[in-house]
C-alpha cells in the first residue's frame, strides 16, 4: 500500500526545489545583472509589494472570503512600525515584526464582524473599514500620523552604505522575505488548515456538515494574512523612510487586486508573476501616466477573457502537458524479436 506524502513532502518535492532553488539563484544576482540604484529600488518596491499580494491571495483566493480591507492592515503595519521607531526608539528590525503584530490585531477585529456576512456584503464592510482607517490616518488632528503629509523621516536599515550597495542589500532582504512567505503559504495550503479553507471556500455547507469550524478557521486566515500583510507595510516605511495615506485607496486597491488576478487567483505564484508583469508595464509607460490604468484594464480584460483563472494556471497546464507528452515517449514499448533478429508477428520469410 502507498503511502500518500505529507505536506512537507508533497511541497518540497526534489523536483520543485531544484526548479525554486535555480530560480532564487537567478534573481539574487540581478542586482549585478542589473547594476543600477533606480532599477534596483524598483525591483525592491515590487518585492514588497509582492509580499503584500501574496498576504491579499492567501485570504482572497485560498480561503476564499472577499476582504477588500488589506490595505488597512498593510498601512496599519507600516504606521505602526515608523511610530515606534520616531517615538520609541526601536530598531527597524523590531518595528517590521511589531509591524505584522499590529496587522494581525486589525485583521482579527475586522474578520469577528465581517465573517458573519458572506459574498458581496463581505466586500463591502471590509472595504468601508479600510476607507475608516484611510481617514483617521489622514485627519488625525494631534499630528501624530502626520495627517495627509505623512509620517516624519523614519530610520532606515543600511545607512552606512553606498546608495547602490544599500539597494542590492533591501532587494535580498526583502527577496528573503518573499522565499519565506511563499514557503510558509505553500504549506499551510497542503495543511489540513489549508485543506480546511479551501473546502470552506468551495461549499461552506459541506465543509461545515464534514465538521469544520468555518467562522473560526477564517479568522485565523485573517491573522496570517494580516501579520504577513503588517511586515510589507513596515518594510515599506522602512524603506521609503515615510508613509503616507495614499497607499490606501480605491485606486491602489484596484491595482493589487489585478496584479493578483492577472497572476492567478488562489495560485502560489500567481502573485509574483501577476506583480512582476503590472510592474514591468506601470515602468514602461512611467512617462504616459494617464494611460497606464487603461492598459492594465486591456490586460485584465484579456486575462479574463483567454486565462480566466490567470497566467500561473495556464503555465501550469503547459508544463503538466509537456512533463505527460515526455512520459509517454518515454513508456512506449519496443516490439519483441525473435532469435533470428526478426520482429515477432512479423510475415516476412514466411
Amino acid at each position: 500500500m502507498t503511502r500518500r506524502p505529507s505536506p512537507l513532502q508533497a511541497t518540497f518535492s526534489p523536483a520543485k526545489v531544484v526548479v525554486s532553488v535555480a530560480c532564487l539563484v537567478l534573481a539574487a544576482l540581478v542586482p549585478f545583472i542589473y547594476p543600477s540604484t533606480y532599477g534596483t529600488g524598483v525591483l525592491v518596491t515590487m518585492l514588497i509589494f509582492t509580499v503584500l499580494n501574496l498576504s491579499w491571495n492567501f485570504v482572497l483566493g485560498i480561503a476564499g472570503v472577499w476582504n477588500f480591507g488589506q490595505l488597512a492592515m498593510f498601512a496599519v503595519g507600516g504606521y505602526g512600525g515608523g511610530l515606534l521607531i520616531i517615538h520609541a526608539s526601536l530598531p527597524p528590525w523590531l518595528a517590521i515584526v511589531a509591524g505584522g503584530v499590529g496587522g494581525t490585531l486589525l485583521a482579527v477585529l475586522l474578520a469577528l464582524p465581517t465573517l458573519r456576512l458572506v459574498g458581496i456584503y463581505t466586500s463591502l464592510l471590509t472595504f468601508a473599514a479600510a476607507q475608516v482607517v484611510q481617514l483617521v490616518i489622514q485627519n488625525e488632528s494631534s499630528g501624530t500620523t502626520g495627517g495627509a503629509l505623512g509620517l516624519p523621516s523614519v530610520e532606515g536599515l543600511f545607512g552606512g552604505l553606498d546608495p547602490l550597495w544599500s539597494a542590492r542589500a533591501w532587494y535580498w532582504l526583502v527577496l528573503a522575505v518573499v522565499v519565506v512567505v511563499c514557503a510558509a503559504i505553500a504549506l499551510l495550503a497542503r495543511s489540513p488548515l489549508g485543506l480546511a479553507l479551501r473546502t470552506l471556500r468551495d461549499s461552506a455547507a459541506y465543509g461545515a456538515a464534514r465538521g469544520i469550524d468555518p467562522r473560526g478557521h477564517r479568522v485565523l486566515a485573517f491573522a496570517i494574512s494580516g501579520f504577513v500583510a503588517g511586515v510589507a507595510g513596515a518594510l515599506y516605511t522602512v524603506y521609503n523612510g515615510s508613509i503616507s495615506p495614499t497607499v490606501m485607496g480605491l485606486t491602489p486597491m484596484s491595482i493589487y487586486v489585478t496584479m493578483i488576478v492577472i497572476g492567478g487567483l488562489g495560485s502560489i505564484t500567481g502573485p509574483i508573476v501577476g506583480t512582476a508583469l503590472v510592474t514591468a508595464v506601470q515602468q514602461a509607460l512611467i512617462d504616459h501616466p494617464g494611460t497606464q490604468l487603461t492598459v492594465l484594464g486591456v490586460v485584465l480584460i484579456a486575462i479574463v477573457v483567454f486565462m480566466p483563472r490567470g497566467i500561473a494556471f495556464e503555465a501550469g497546464r503547459v508544463r503538466d502537458r509537456v512533463v505527460t507528452w515526455m512520459n509517454e515517449e518515454e513508456e512506449v514499448p519496443a516490439a519483441p524479436a525473435s532469435p533470428e533478429g526478426r520482429l515477432v508477428g512479423s510475415r516476412k520469410g514466411t
